[in-house]
């Protein structure tokens, strides 16, 4: 690969939580935020080359992205949101910034 040759970004199969593994199971609404996490990193490409990183010739999306998506699409369920309003209404700024509002919002509720 080149300096100029973008990696090749697999996106996550939705079926991937269904896989046969050893260890706990996430329950299903942590399957389904999960999956609804990688929708939205997917949605923008940009955020995920950023938070992506080479091993061999596979692009690892980092956990940390999983994480910020996750507590920007918690926020919005809280709010009542549905998934297809939380995908459409998602913004890259959002999710890079989830937890800075989220600490933010949590010392406006306690007010």
């Amino acid at each position: 690969m080149t300096d100029k040759e973008e990696p090749i970004l697999p996106a996550p199969d939705d079926d991937v939580w269904e896989q046969p593994v050893i260890g706990e199971q996430p329950d299903g609404w942590t399957r389904d935020a999960l999956g609804l996490a990688h929708k939205a990193i997917d949605k923008f490409p940009e955020l995920r080359k950023r938070y992506s990183r080479l091993a061999g010739p596979a692009a690892i999306l980092s956990t940390g992205a999983v994480l910020l998506a996750g507590i920007a699409i918690t926020r919005r369920q809280r709010r009542g949101e549905s998934p297809d309003e939380i995908l459409e209404g998602l913004t890259p700024e959002e999710i890079e910034n989830a937890v800075r509002l989220d600490r933010e919002g949590d010392e406006e509720e306690e007010e």
